[in-house]
């Protein structure tokens, strides 16, 4: 599945979403799309995009960030454009860029950016100093 980001009423990237690696949390994002949100940084956890959503599901694809990036890394080259699902806060998160925190809390690894990356690095630089920017996530019609 493929979903469209916009933030502040601007496309700007496109995510996939690996249904076959993640069936119960892409079902539960197909039946909140579309939804609106506010953009966060994550002060902490290197540079991460956080929308925040009403989506309930369970753990799937679980990594630790801290095994996440280097084996993200050593298959694609960077971290850059991973997106994940932290269940127990309703949280997607988007890694715009190469920096990614090692914490010991699990994720869903939920699926990728495949369009936008540079727009992602340069709306998540803004997040930084201004969060809070409008979101919406919709299915992307191709």
């Amino acid at each position: 599945m493929k979903l469209q980001f916009n933030v502040d009423g601007e496309d700007v990237a496109i995510l996939e979403i690996w249904e076959e690696k993640v069936p119960g949390v892409a079902a539960k994002i197909r039946e909140a799309l579309p939804f609106t949100s506010f953009l966060q940084h994550g002060k902490i956890a290197g540079d991460l995009l956080l929308i925040q959503t009403k989506i309930m599901a369970a753990w799937e694809n679980v990594y630790y960030p801290e095994d996440f990036g280097p084996e993200w890394k050593a298959t694609k080259g960077d971290v850059r454009g991973a997106v994940s699902f932290y269940g127990p806060r309703q949280q997607m998160s988007i890694v715009y860029g190469s920096d990614l925190a090692s914490e010991p809390l699990p994720v869903s690894s939920i699926g990728e950016v495949i369009e936008g990356h540079d727009k992602l690095e340069l709306i998540g630089t803004k997040a930084w100093l201004e969060p809070g920017a409008k979101v919406r996530v919709s299915l992307y019609e191709e």
